[in-house]
């Protein structure tokens, strides 16, 4: 149908630091969605196989920085890539990503119902509850969908910096964008502190 239509619209970009144990699983499912018609990883000066890992994917555009400059930068870098108006952020280290997590948080920004989607990690209803509709504590998930406008309100010396998610929250706001959060189930993450030490983690 016509949304099936849009996929070409949709630009997947994969910020990725040391996530060999998982970015097969993330870009098998990202290529395999008929809702994304482009996937972009960009290896923020990864130190294992993830560039190659992503290399071995055909419809995979895959940048390698070679250092690493913080996941703001390498965002940037895969959205001035994007050939598409919609752009879908997620996460290298994410594991058991399905079609279905794709359309709940693609389809709102494509039908239009919103203009940013923040996919947030289902904690249980009470924590849910809390999060989203009392807004204790900042939505700073790493999978969100937005229309390319509003990575580009955010001025370029806070796209660069590590706290991103909050940045982009901060402006998509302030210039009048509508934001919603999509409750994600059964989406797991690789716990931080396996990747960067228990210190940098936490």
């Amino acid at each position: 149908g016509a949304r099936e239509n849009q996929r070409v619209r949709t630009t997947a970009i994969v910020a990725a630091y040391n996530e060999e144990g998982t970015i097969a699983d993330v870009l098998r499912a990202l290529t395999a969605s008929p809702l994304i018609g482009e996937v972009i990883v960009v290896s923020d000066g990864s130190e294992d196989q993830t560039v190659e890992i992503a290399r071995t994917f055909d419809r995979v555009r895959t940048i390698a920085l070679h250092e690493n400059h913080g996941k703001g930068f390498a965002m940037a870098v895969g959205v001035a890539n994007a050939s598409n108006d919609t752009l879908f952020f997620c996460d290298g280290d994410m594991y058991n990503v399905t079609e279905a997590h794709i359309r709940a948080l693609v389809l709102p920004v494509l039908d239009g119902d919103c203009d940013m989607n923040i996919g947030v990690r289902n904690r249980g209803a009470m924590a849910n509850f809390f999060h989203l509709k009392l807004k204790c504590g900042p939505v700073l998930s790493g999978i969100r969908v937005m229309r390319k406008a509003i990575f580009e309100t955010v001025p370029p010396q806070y796209q660069a910096h590590y706290k991103i998610e909050a940045a982009l929250n901060c402006f998509c706001a302030r210039a009048g964008y509508r934001q919603q959060q999509t409750v994600v189930y059964g989406l797991d993450h690789v716990i931080k502190e396996s990747k960067r030490g228990l210190k940098d983690g936490l």
